[in-house]
């Protein structure tokens, strides 16, 4: 089990750049509309022990939605344009450098706002219900190829926690 005092951002730090994580994130993504930070959110929750529902994490998406919609998404869709337009590639490094900084800003925000919601507790860690539920939360059904790509989340998030 995660210990109950690794931070967030610490969490993500060493989940990341596992071999798979990245390009899964960003396929559940693109293909799938998820938020990348609320899936981080959710293993780190899974893997910590700390059993949220289906309306916590609804709550918590309902948190971060302003976020994601008015900051994060603009950024990346300014530096999507600006290489699909053959772009400067100084301005595209400094879109990404902003829309990476505003992610890094608002996990430590995320990380309050779980914390506030979903209290400490002994529970087992099950990443793959926080998954789950964090997809619900965002509106988004769960089919048998998501549920799929959730598990495989949840493995390589789980594996040498």
């Amino acid at each position: 089990m995660l210990s109950k005092d690794t931070r967030l951002a610490d969490y993500v730090s060493c989940l990341y750049p596992r071999p798979g994580v990245e390009s899964l994130l960003l396929r559940l993504q693109n293909e799938r509309d998820l938020d990348v930070l609320l899936l981080l959110a959710a293993c780190w929750l899974g893997c910590g022990g700390r059993p949220a529902t289906v309306a916590d994490w609804r709550a918590i998406c309902a948190w971060q939605s302003p976020w994601h919609q008015q900051i994060i998404g603009p950024l990346r869709a300014a530096r999507i344009a600006v290489r699909g337009l053959g772009g400067d590639g100084e301005l595209y490094v400094l879109l990404k450098e902003s829309e990476q900084g505003a992610e890094w800003f608002q996990l430590a925000r995320l990380e309050a706002e779980c914390l506030r919601l979903i209290p400490a507790d002994d529970a087992e860690p099950d990443c793959l219900q926080h998954l789950v539920s964090c997809c619900v939360g965002q509106g988004v059904a769960v089919s048998e190829a998501l549920r799929a790509q959730l598990q495989e989340l949840a493995e390589r998030a789980t594996d040498n926690n």
